[in-house]
């Protein structure tokens, strides 16, 4: 390529030369290159034989071969790969164009007269469309209603041009031929440039009609098969300065457009600037927005790990001010140790669990240090979530749809750039190096739900997000800005399983107050309802759930977190809904050498409090069935239910607890050789008293043997015993 620019530079330099020494050719007066072809105005176009007709759209590739003569020098031929999806009613052009292995794609928006090319499909560079180029298909013109448009087709691939405002183009038929196996019809026509004496001779072969071809049978409309160019440049002075030898070859050609979200779309993750009238959006105006708690598992990867890494990620804003809390299940770095770490936005506190020895270190903050993001994509996640869920700013570039996770489901891409983003950490010592990657853009593809299946009452077209790509862009000698010498780094992560509702568990922290002796106490008591029936079928249990935390923490006047362990049952043979939870101290303090914080009461005040409020009949709340949402059912806390946990008891009404004992059979034979034991014993030592009082000598007594067997095995005993007021007690 470098060779080719040295080559026209030497050209323009002899061009520009020639032309201060004085022209010899009139342009308004030249009609072309003899050796080429000419062109006379005045001689009218053949009517003997209808011209081809276009469609409005049309997709096909384009392989062409150039070969070109220079001062008398044959420079090596080049092969050039094409794409086109020409669409007249859109207004707009995707070309791609693949030259050795190099792809570039360009897409052309004619009504706002800007086109985007995507280099390598790494960066991007926005220009303007050339407009009025007569020797340009791809130039814009303008209509009568003095907007700017995409040319028709036949004008597109410069085969013919009736415009006045424009040279005529008028195609000459020159019969029929064999074209790659196919019989075409051939014409022939000649364009020249008079302002830069250029001269171009084409030679269009279309497939006869009724020619079968792999997208179908040729009909009335135009099938372009191969076009063959021959052009040159003179200089003023009439001499030839280049010759240029031209083969379009036109493979899959078809009449129209199968549009798949692949075609149409932008290259993933490529950010296109095209200045201060660009019509940019934020993620709520393009309705991608996350709700308001939410949980997902993710799948990270980078251009630099060659594996994944996987997080569980749940979210809550919470229902107090500020107090939005983040939770993130993973195993850091490469280990195996399997972490939580819970950031606290409400307590400006982060909770990091180790799970596997149960664990828990404390951190005044919410702040995550910075990290490696090619090495360790989910703690980079972490680290700037709030770049990724709440991005209000009017910054995103709407990218059309995508097929994604294979081809099952559909996306709507956005996409943005952020300058001098991230910190780049050394690999050595895992620290902030003071330098930063030159730019990122950062690409969402949220799945898109059919029109047809709107939320009914909304205008909600997005389900969730399927995978948030970034793109890192840095370059290799900050001295040398040039796209040659960018280096790029792919992260993307993959999301799975979206539920919109989170447990109030999720974000328990009662196991960092066990690990580091902090106090909390286990409680329950029971709430009962004035129905015969409460259970799955009737109330809605995360709702319920919900409402009798809000309670605890508005009765007891402490953080939401501090309640834990939240567990509601239900005994079906009563009217009684049973809670069981866990009351967490003081908020810890950890820049506090007792971790304690000294303006919150205790575990102990906390339950004196809901001890009164619900002695005092205060603890109450109501809620709505889920098959009877027009009446509202109250909840009470019963007086005197609160207890500690272990002191719970289990009981049914249906009938009283019954014990029952039995004794198995190997019970039964050991009683009954105890008793032949005692007997034995009791029976020699009544014969020795007798003796004894007798005053006769003991018997000689053989040794007793050392073990015994069971002389009577066929006879059982069975017995049953029943304690009428007995209850059992679990280990709470």
């Amino acid at each position: 390529m470098k060779y080719y620019r040295v080559v026209y530079l030497f050209v323009l330099l002899i061009y520009g030369c020639n032309a201060q020494e004085g022209t010899t050719i009139n342009p308004s007066t030249w009609n072309g290159d003899p050796r080429i072809c000419t062109v006379n105005p005045s001689t009218p176009g053949t009517d003997d034989r209808p011209l081809p007709t276009f469609p409005n759209q049309a997709e096909f590739a384009l392989e062409r071969v150039e070969v070109r003569h220079v001062l008398n020098i044959t420079l090596p031929s080049q092969l050039t790969m094409y794409q086109y999806l020409y669409d007249y009613n859109a207004n707009k052009l995707v070309l791609v164009k693949n030259a050795n292995g190099f792809i570039d794609a360009e897409y052309f928006y004619y009504d706002t007269l800007k086109k985007s090319t995507y280099y390598r499909g790494e960066f991007c560079v926005v220009s303007s469309i050339d407009m009025n180029k007569d020797i340009d298909g791809t130039s814009a013109i303008q209509l009568q209603d003095n907007t700017w448009h995409i040319r028709p087709l036949n004008e597109f691939l410069l085969f013919s041009s009736n415009d006045p405002r424009r040279p005529p183009i008028r195609p000459r038929y020159a019969g029929t031929s064999i074209v790659r196996g196919i019989p075409v019809d051939q014409w022939e026509t000649c364009i020249i440039d008079r302002n830069n004496f250029q001269t171009f001779r084409r030679v269009w072969s279309f497939a006869q009609k009724g020619f079968d071809t792999p997208t179908g049978t040729v009909g009335d409309l135009a099938y372009p098969v191969q076009a063959i160019i021959n052009a040159s440049v003179l200089l003023p002075n009439g001499t030839q300065l280049g010759e240029f030898d031209e083969v379009f070859n036109v493979y899959a050609y078809r009449p129209g457009i199968i549009e798949t979200t692949d075609q149409l779309a932008p290259p993933k993750g490529v950010f296109c600037a095209s200045g201060s009238d660009q019509n940019l959006e934020s993620l709520q105006d393009a309705r991608i927005q996350w709700p308001e708690r939410f949980s997902v598992r993710v799948d990270a990867s980078s251009s630099r790990t060659p594996r994944w890494q996987r997080f569980h990620l749940r979210y809550d804003r919470g229902r107090e001010r500020g107090s939005k809390r983040i939770r993130y299940d993973y195993s850091p770095g490469d280990g195996e140790d399997f972490e939580s770490v819970i950031h606290d936005y409400g307590d400006n506190l982060t909770y990091i669990i180790d799970r596997r020895v149960g664990s828990c270190k404390i951190n005044r903050g919410v702040e995550y240090p910075d990290v490696s993001p090619n090495r360790d994509p989910a703690s980079f996640f972490i680290k700037h979530e709030s770049r990724f869920f709440e991005s209000r700013d009017k910054v995103w570039e709407f990218n059309g749809f995508r097929s994604c996770r294979g081809n099952t489901i559909k996306c709507a891409a956005v996409t943005t750039s952020v300058d001098k983003f991230p910190v780049i950490v050394e690999p050595d010592t895992d620290k902030p190096s003071g330098e930063t990657w030159a730019a990122t853009n950062i690409e969402y593809g949220w799945s898109m739900r059919a029109p047809s299946q709107t939320v009914p009452g909304t205008d909600k077209h997005f389900d969730y997000p399927v995978y948030l790509y970034l793109k890192l862009y840095r370059y290799n000698d900050p001295t040398n800005p040039s796209p040659l010498n960018i280096r790029t780094e792919d992260i993307e992560y993959e999301f799975y399983e979206m539920s919109h509702e989170i447990h109030p568990n999720d974000f328990d922290i009662s196991l960092c107050y066990r690990s580091l002796n902090l106090e909390y106490l286990h409680l329950s008591f029971i709430l009962n309802v004035d129905e015969s029936a409460i259970d799955g079928n009737h109330v809605d249990r995360r709702l319920l759930e919900r409402e009798v935390h809000a309670n605890l923490a508005d009765k007891m006047q402490i953080r939401y977190s501090r309640i834990s362990e939240l567990d509601i049952f239900h005994e079906h043979a009563t009217n009684d809904v049973n809670v069981f939870f866990t009351l967490l101290g003081p908020t810890p303090k950890p820049e506090s050498p007792t971790l304690v914080s000294d303006n919150e009461p205790t575990a102990a005040q906390s339950r004196d409090v809901l001890k009164k409020s619900i002695d005092g009949g205060t603890f109450q709340f109501t809620m709505k069935f889920t098959d009877d949402s027009t009446t509202d059912i109250p909840f009470q806390a019963v007086v005197g239910s609160l207890k500690d946990s272990k002191q719970y008891r289990s009981s049914h009404a249906v009938g009283k607890p019954v014990i029952t004992e039995s004794y198995s059979a190997g019970a039964q034979a050991g009683a009954v050789i105890g008793g032949i034991i005692v007997g034995l014993a009791v029976g020699i030592l009544i014969a020795a008293v007798i003796r004894i009082v007798r005053k006769e000598p003991m018997p000689d007594l053989p040794m007793i043997p050392t073990s015994f067997q069971n002389p009577l095995p066929n006879i059982s005993f069975h017995n049953k015993k029943q304690a009428a007021d007995a209850k059992t007690t679990p280990d709470a």
